[in-house]
């Protein structure tokens, strides 16, 4: 009597499903394909189909670091999406314009790319092409992190600074800055001996000696 049917359509798996399990950023390209399951095969093809000379980025957490960065499809390489375009996907410089409005001058660079991938840490190196706000932006933190510590550095009292704060043991007589031998000690001073006033008078009220 037109039972329905027992199966569970939401637990089936789509291509685009598998695809997002089993993606990576880099094969190798030296594993026998018949050795991979299913899933890894569904993967492998489709980065296959990607071109791994330029790739393209997401620039929109850059304040944190974090930069998200993918290859670029068949349709983005034959349009110039990445290469004879800025490479950041949220730049206005992106898409491909028209003859009549030129494209800022584009830098090539080489960065390294630290990510986690089924938690495992790799890195590699990618190429992007950038416009000058665009790189400024994927070099944000990292020169944000350099004046912060060229700052701290210029913070800090130099030894030079300490050594003129210390201040020369006074003399408990005059009260003067002591001089200092080359053991950095207090030298002692030698006080000239003067005639006491009573003898200084006495001496000029002598007689001068007499001539014979």
């Amino acid at each position: 009597y037109g039972s329905s049917s027992s199966g569970d359509s939401t637990s089936r798996k789509t291509d685009y499903d598998v695809l997002k399990e089993s993606h990576k950023f880099l094969w190798d390209d030296d594993k026998d394909s018949s050795q991979l399951s299913y899933e890894e095969q569904v993967a492998a093809k489709y980065n296959a189909s990607l071109f791994k000379e330029y790739a393209v980025c997401d620039l929109k957490h850059y304040k944190s670091g974090n930069v998200a960065l993918r290859w670029r499809s068949e349709s983005e390489v034959l349009s110039g999406i990445g290469q004879e375009t800025c490479a950041n996907a949220r730049c206005e410089h992106h898409q491909p314009q028209s003859e009549r409005r030129k494209l800022p001058v584009l830098l090539t660079l080489e960065v390294p790319f630290a990510y986690v991938e089924h938690g495992e840490a790799k890195s590699a190196l990618v190429k992007v092409v950038l416009c000058e706000r665009c790189k400024k932006k994927l070099m944000w933190k990292k020169e944000k992190e350099r004046q912060d510590r060229v700052q701290g550095e210029e913070e800090r009292p130099s030894e030079s600074g300490r050594d003129s704060d210390r201040r020369l043991p006074l003399s408990p007589r005059s009260q003067r800055p002591a001089a200092l031998d080359e053991q950095g000690r207090p030298t002692k001073t030698r006080r000239s001996r003067s005639a006491s006033p009573h003898r200084a008078g006495r001496r000029r009220s002598e007689s001068p000696p007499r001539r014979s």
